[in-house]
């Protein structure tokens, strides 16, 4: 993950930095380090907040007027997150 990716997700999730530390235990200085001192962004990190923005997208689809809904939503997303999140990757 760059940190332009990060970024654009803590936008996407209206989250301050501050609010991202304090969600997942970091130090607040540790995004500090991955920015100016080129320290790598962890893989947990693009995983967390993947997980997290689509949470929201699940959220705003489930509260859409059912007439906008597409059939079978729901379960087709939750069956990729199942899969992308909580099942561990094939050969472990």
């Amino acid at each position: 993950m760059t940190l332009d990716e990060f970024d654009a997700a803590l936008v996407a999730l209206g989250w301050k930095v501050s609010e991202f530390c304090r969600a997942t235990g970091l130090h607040r200085n540790t995004p500090s380090r991955w920015r100016n001192e080129g320290v790598e962004i962890p893989e947990w990190v693009p995983q967390h907040l993947g997980l997290l923005l689509d949470l929201r997208r699940l959220h705003a689809a489930h509260t859409l007027p059912q007439t906008d809904k597409g059939a079978g939503w729901y379960v087709q997303d939750l069956q990729r997150l199942r899969a992308a999140y909580l099942e561990p990757p094939a050969g472990e």
